[in-house]
């Protein structure tokens, strides 16, 4: 059986791999309340063959100490993997350990794909570019969310590429840019653009995907 060693600082993490380990805004990490239920990775020592680096588990908060300070919280789920803790012990934590919230429907910043992954072209990811256009289709796949996000400045042929394309969760494509919140909590069908950066989104109505 493993020994729970500290919390992942998955501030450290997202940055080590900024494709494949995605977490929520610093703003929403430092601004949950009590009664908020947040995941957090547990790291393990002594390890098994068949135990992982890491146990995830879910915490709900009972205090926050300090404006964007530490928080403490009980755990709602028991641990598999070690024996320190079980359902309804507290620990303290940081910001930095949250690796995940839960944002409920009805709350304004709710969108149905925010866990969901998006085709995105490269040129949206280059420093000092973003998304110019975007747009939802009918997914091909439980967790595709349908959306298709480019920069507006792709030459021809370069989406043909499927190096140029890459597989991006929604929810981390918000966290770079929060103005994307209101196109996101749209259907399949829709089609947003604005010219530069930090202008107000317009609605498509005159556009379709090849193909369709």
């Amino acid at each position: 059986m493993a020994k729970f060693l500290e919390f992942e600082d998955v501030e450290e993490a997202a940055a080590s791999y900024p494709e494949t380990f995605f977490i929520p805004g610093m703003t929403e990490r430092q601004s949950q309340k009590v009664g908020d239920s947040v995941r957090l990775h547990f790291l393990l020592q002594d390890v098994g063959p068949d135990e992982p680096r890491a146990e995830r588990i879910w915490v709900t908060i009972t205090q926050v100490e300090g404006a964007r300070g530490t928080y403490k919280g009980t755990l709602k789920t028991a641990p598999v993997f070690f024996r320190e803790l079980k359902i309804d012990d507290e620990v303290a934590f940081e910001p930095r350990h949250i690796a995940r919230t839960i944002i409920k429907k009805g709350d304004p910043r709710w969108i149905d794909s925010s866990e969901l992954r998006a085709l995105v072209s490269n040129m949206c990811l280059e420093k000092g570019n973003g998304v110019r256009f975007l747009y939802r289709e009918e997914p091909d796949r439980s967790e595709d969310s349908g959306w298709r996000m480019f920069s507006g400045n792709e030459p021809e042929g370069y989406c043909d590429n499927a190096s140029n394309i890459r597989l991006m969760n929604v929810a981390y494509m918000l966290d770079r840019d929060p103005t994307l919140l209101e196109p996101l909590k749209a259907g399949a069908g829709a089609v947003f653009e604005r010219e530069k950066l930090g202008d107000a989104w317009q609605k498509v109505t005159d556009w379709e995907p090849a193909g369709d």
